[in-house]
Order: structure tokens, then sequence, then C-alpha cells
């Protein structure tokens, strides 16, 4: 009975903290054709989120930056049948997920890259 209650308060504070704010303007640093072009399967794409759990995340850390994405190149998209742009994120409600790059083209960005990482790792 107490794990239900835990679950379900759980679930309404995320539901609640994943609601982006209405006074926030989000602003890309970089147009989505020039994003796509620079990134390569390894990066981690740095996001600045505008959610209400993303202003507590960016203010605890002192940070810009609130999320962090994975890019895995490109794959066929079941919706469009076209090679579309992937990132593997994780959200707060869904947990791990597969999302396209066009879910972060409105909002500011930034590109980390691995030095060291061989190829073969990177493509496998």
């Amino acid at each position: 009975m107490i794990d239900y209650i835990l679950r379900t308060i759980g679930r309404a504070l995320a539901r609640y903290l994943s609601k982006p704010l209405k006074s926030y303007a989000p602003v890309a640093t970089i147009p989505p054709e020039k994003l796509v072009a620079i990134l390569q399967p390894g990066d981690v794409l740095l996001v600045e989120g505008h959610s209400r759990l993303s202003m507590a995340i960016k203010y605890l850390t002192q940070s810009t930056w609130s999320h962090a994405a994975f890019y895995v190149g490109t794959c066929a998209s079941q919706v469009t049948g076209t090679d579309t742009p992937m990132l593997i994120e994780v959200d707060v409600q869904i947990g791990v997920r597969l999302v396209p790059l066009s879910a972060y083209a409105h909002l500011h960005t930034r590109v980390c890259r691995p030095e060291k990482l061989m190829g073969a790792i990177l493509s496998a």
C-alpha cells in the first residue's frame, strides 16, 4: 500500500516538474541544419532545458546546461521512413528513450565530443 502511495506521489511530482516554464523563451544558438552537419556518433549534446526541473538543476549546479543526450547517428524513422538524426536521453517520467534531434532544435545547445574514443567503439 505504501509503495502505491509513494509511486503515485512520485509520478505527480515528476509530471509537475517536467512542465515547461511559461516565462522561458528558448533561443537556438545554432540552426538545426548546421547542428546536424557537425554532430558525429558518440557526441554528447548539452541542452539548456526549459522545465521546472531544468531550472532547479541549473540553479543547483550553477551551470547553463540542465540536460545531456547521446548522439547515436541517423536511424530510419518509422513515421517518415527517412533517416532521422537520433539521440538517446533519459526522461524523468519515461526513462531511457530514443528521440529525434528535432526535439532540441529550438533550444540552446552545445556539442561535446570525446577525443580519445576509437572509431570502432563509436561505430559499434
